[in-house]
């Protein structure tokens, strides 16, 4: 299993230091969230593609809705060129920057032309071409006559971030890989074979196919530190939607979180660890589900969770990191990192 790491938005200067450290320790790749007011996710890696060798690097998620196509490709394969073959995207249907651009209600709704859009904008970025030109002809997008003669370098890998049946599935017959959002142990199966069911459909099963599972790592010296970080980021686990915590949750706690939702809305836009009015037991339960959370006297039990991702047929694990990203690297990299490498 390769690992990944998935950087709060930052400086470039930022990105190359904790790029290098994942570099140095044989990690494969380094990510950064697309939110609605941060750097550019591109730029942002301008100095780390630059100053590496082996490590990949690139956006999580982007939309087609916020980003054309056409500019997308532009922007992606000019990383792409600056790391010399080495650049990574997810392109994904849309969250924050969406809703702020009112093309969406909010975050429990979704774009009423999601996967086909999403198909199309992969379609579009994996047939373009230095040598022929690229005239697309969408429902959604069209472009005439799109050839970058520069883009000279070995193909930027394009995953879906997908996590239900119907992105999945088109996932499986356009894209180089994957990105499940805060796949839990309790939903792997039934979405592994969703995804593989696609795969066979698409008569890609002997195909490579980059699986990858992003998870928010909280592992601290102080498991209070490490929990409270991990209560103030909980809210964006999957949304706390019914199928992600179900498998957790009796129904009636179920109904309580959907019911106290704006409490943990309030903690995550206060970037606070108060949950008002939720019981610290229904959080931890939540914690444990939907999140790697601990010290370091739980690296061990946390290892044992990797494997079970591993054995199912996941093939990447790209850990969401926050505070103090050069730490986890650093424990990572002297523990679990050496576990499955």
């Amino acid at each position: 299993m390769k690992i990944h790491f998935i950087l709060e938005p930052a400086s470039a200067d930022d990105f190359l230091a904790a790029g290098k450290l994942a570099e140095s320790y044989g990690f494969e790749a380094v990510w950064t969230a697309n939110h609605l007011s941060a750097r550019d996710p591109f730029l942002s890696f301008s100095a780390l593609a630059r100053d590496s060798e082996a490590i990949r690097m690139g956006p999580v998620a982007v939309s087609p809705f916020e980003l054309h196509p056409l500019k997308m490709a532009n922007q992606l394969l000019t990383l792409n060129e600056l790391a010399g073959g080495r650049a990574n995207i997810v392109v994904g249907g849309g969250g924050g920057t969406t809703i702020a651009m009112h093309l969406k209600a909010d975050r429990y709704v979704m774009h009423p032309k999601m996967v086909r859009g999403v198909r199309e904008c992969v379609e579009f970025l994996k047939g373009a071409s230095p040598t022929d030109p690229l005239s697309y002809d969408g429902e959604v997008f069209q472009v005439d006559n799109y050839c970058p003669k520069w883009a000279t370098d070995e193909a930027p890998v394009v995953y879906v971030g997908a996590t239900k049946p119907q992105m999945l599935r088109m996932a499986a017959r356009v894209a180089d890989g994957v990105m499940f959002s805060d796949l839990t142990l309790g939903r792997l199966d039934e979405t592994m074979t969703t995804l593989r069911d696609g795969l066979a459909a698409a008569d890609r099963t002997n195909e490579p196919f980059r699986i990858n599972n992003l998870f928010s790592w909280h592992v601290k010296r102080d498991r209070h530190e490490a929990i409270a970080e991990a209560r103030r980021k909980l809210w964006v686990r999957g949304m706390l939607e019914h199928w992600y915590i179900s498998p957790a949750l009796n129904e009636r706690d179920c109904r309580f979180v959907a019911e106290n939702m704006p409490a943990f809305i309030k903690a995550y836009v206060n970037d606070s660890p108060v949950i008002e009015g939720v019981p610290d037991e229904l959080v931890d339960l939540l914690i444990d589900e939907l999140t790697f959370t601990g010290d370091l006297t739980d690296v061990d039990k946390l290892i044992e969770r990797f494997w079970t991702f591993k054995q199912a047929g996941v093939t990447e694990m790209s850990l969401r990191l926050y505070d103090d990203p050069t730490y986890s690297i650093t424990v990572i990299g002297e523990t679990i990192g050496r576990e499955l490498r």
